[in-house]
């Protein structure tokens, strides 16, 4: 049985969707917990640099 040319492009594009959106989520999962690492270190510095000028 041969796919039909609409049933491939389909397909095709199904799997392209896909695959865009679950990098687009990895890329927004990374970016969140990075800035989420970074504003904590921030505040430890900053709480650091507060209590040493002291």
């Amino acid at each position: 049985m041969n796919p039909t040319p609409v049933g491939s492009f389909t397909r095709f594009l199904v799997g392209f969707l896909t695959f865009i959106s679950v990098s687009l989520g990895v890329t927004v999962g990374v970016n969140a917990y990075a800035t989420g690492q970074d504003a904590e270190q921030q505040a430890a510095s900053a709480l650091s640099a507060m209590l040493s000028k002291k």
